[in-house]
């Protein structure tokens, strides 16, 4: 009876409390430190009990990175091709990178030093990367912006994004309130809420067609 019990107690551990500990250890620790011993004890069970939900550390660490596809790359989607304006949609992404609520950068940043260890790991972030820069881009084709210009703001706005992070830069919410009107007037070019002259973008219309999304092969190596 007892043996039936502990059985029951380690499988009691679910496939997203093992999934939720691996992502707290891969953004503290590292990858190398998500490895079952380890994890189990977190969990207050044996190593026996990850064999219920994964068949190796393998399978653990592919779960986990489809979880970081799945939820941090969405909501930059969800506000930049969402609905409302080239603007109104930029400040919800500034809203997103505040609150780092829906997103989570230090789940970014943790995958990042993963995957100079990981090709695999490296592809998946090269694809994020693309997939963000190109949501990024088509607001900007948006605002009336032609595909050159719109794919270096979109640049230009994801490098800076992702060098704040890398650098480890520590500000209030308060502060960073405060700043991301400028930030947003500076990588935009839009001021008070006006994009460009609907003439220009008009012309820009008839001799640049909007790319598809997602993007276009061999984009990256501009």
């Amino acid at each position: 009876m007892r043996r039936a019990n502990r059985k029951v107690a380690e499988r009691g551990l679910s496939t997203e409390d093992w999934l939720r500990i691996a992502k707290t250890t891969l953004i503290k620790e590292g990858v190398s430190a998500v490895k079952i011993d380890r994890l189990a004890k977190k969990g207050g069970v044996t190593r026996g009990g990850f064999y219920y939900r994964f068949k190796s550390r393998q399978a653990l660490l592919d779960a986990l990175l489809a979880d970081w596809r799945a939820t941090n790359t969405q909501p930059w989607l969800n506000a930049l091709l969402g609905p409302g304006s080239p603007p109104e949609r930029f400040h919800a992404l500034i809203r997103l990178w505040i609150e780092e609520r829906d997103y989570k950068p230090d789940y970014d940043t943790a995958v990042r030093s993963w995957s100079r260890i990981s090709p695999k790991v490296a592809a998946a972030v090269h694809g994020a990367d693309d997939t963000r820069i190109e949501a990024l881009r088509q607001l900007f084709i948006d605002a009336g912006y032609d595909d050159d210009e719109a794919f270096i703001r979109a640049r230009i706005t994801y490098f800076h994004q992702v060098g704040y992070y890398a650098m480890g830069v520590r500000e209030s919410t308060k502060r960073r309130e405060e700043l991301s009107e400028l930030y947003y007037r500076v990588l935009t070019g839009f001021r008070n809420g006006e994009l460009k002259p609907v003439a220009r973008r008009a012309r820009k219309a008839e001799a640049s067609p909007v790319l598809e999304f997602p993007p276009r092969a061999g984009r990256r190596g501009r």
